[in-house]
Order: structure tokens, then sequence, then C-alpha cells
């Protein structure tokens, strides 16, 4: 009701994995903080794309405060971004953050949103907490669910198909078969291509 015009997709995942890295590569901006120290991200994140009327008011109803919003928009960009005109993107805190106040906040958003993307890193993509507690429970969302392997450049050419089928069979295990699984690195612009393309 407060905007038809908006689509609200989360990035979702542990810490480490690269939300944030993600979330500024596919803005093409240093927008949420990326660091060594964990966790990095204690607040959630949003950038919007195109027309701004209904952005601010859907994004208060969402929670999300003014001073953490922004806007991937410029003369400068000419029609560079009109493919993503309307999408409202999500940083959110990391679910198995020390800080138990993330933990909350994040399934209190992911209650809200129109579309998850949950961010996996080859160290932890078979972790329990995510398939038990997240994963396992979003096969009745399975239609707005996308799981990313992001870092995948730290894998090999061999690595990496095994890496991702192993993943296959535990996403379907938790129910998402047929889910999209993607191979993401934000360390190359072209490595978040086919997400982008998603996403548009």
């Amino acid at each position: 009701a407060l905007s038809r015009d908006h689509t609200v997709v989360a990035l979702a995942g542990a810490t480490g994995s690269g939300k944030s890295s993600l979330f500024n590569g596919l803005a093409r901006l240093d927008l949420s903080p990326v660091g060594v120290r964990r966790p990095t991200t204690g607040v959630a994140h949003a950038c919007v794309w195109g027309a701004q009327e209904g952005a601010a008011r859907l994004l208060d109803w969402i929670g999300v405060l003014p001073r953490h919003r922004f806007v991937r928009e410029s003369a400068l960009d000419a029609d560079d971004e009109a493919a993503l005109h309307g999408l409202v993107l999500l940083d959110l805190p990391d679910f198995d953050s020390v800080q138990w106040s993330h933990r909350l906040e994040v399934d209190r958003l992911l209650g809200l949103v129109d579309l998850v993307i949950w961010v996996v890193d080859p160290q932890k993509y078979a972790d329990r907490v995510i398939h038990t507690s997240y994963l396992g429970e979003f096969h009745r969302h399975r239609d707005v669910t996308l799981v990313v392997l992001n870092q995948s450049d730290r894998l090999s050419p061999a690595e990496l198909p095994r890496v991702l089928a192993d993943l296959r069979r535990l996403l379907d295990e938790d129910g998402l078969e047929g889910v999209p699984l993607l191979a993401t690195t934000a360390t190359d612009p072209g490595g978040i291509v086919e997400l982008r393309a998603a996403l548009e």
C-alpha cells in the first residue's frame, strides 16, 4: 500500500560472507561499511534506484534510518542504472552476530521484504545454523529466494563446481529445489554480472 513501484530485496547472510561487498558492488559505490572487525554491519543499510516517491515512506515503515539510506542515481549515470529502477536493496546485519539484537533485527526484516538473497561463502556454506534456522525454514518462500556462493574467487576452477554441487545438494535437502544458485565475487565487477541480471 505504501508503494507499488518498489521491490524490496534483502542481502542476508553470516558474518564475513561478503554481503556488504556485494551491496557496494551492485550499487557501484562504497555505501555499506566493509572491514575485518566483526560484526561489520550492525544495522540495515538501504540503496534506492529510481524514483524516491514512496521509497521514503516504505523505508520508514521497514525501519531503516534516514542516515543509512542512499540514492543510486545521478545525472552522470544517464540510463546506466535504468534497469534497476524501483529496486530497494537492503544490506542486513549478520544473522550469526555476537550481538543478539542483530539477529532479532534480521528476523524482523526478513518478514517484510519481497525477495531474499542468501549470501554464503566457501568456508561456511554448510554451516548448520543457516540451514536449520533459516534456509530450511524458507522452503515456503522458495519463489522469493535466491542463493549466492560469494567469494567464489577463493576456489580453484576445479573446486568451484564441486562446492556448488554440494551446496545445491544441501539446498535441495532444505526443500529449496529449483531455487536459483549463483556464484559471485565482489572483487571483480564481472563477478556480479549474473546477480545484477537477476535483479534487473
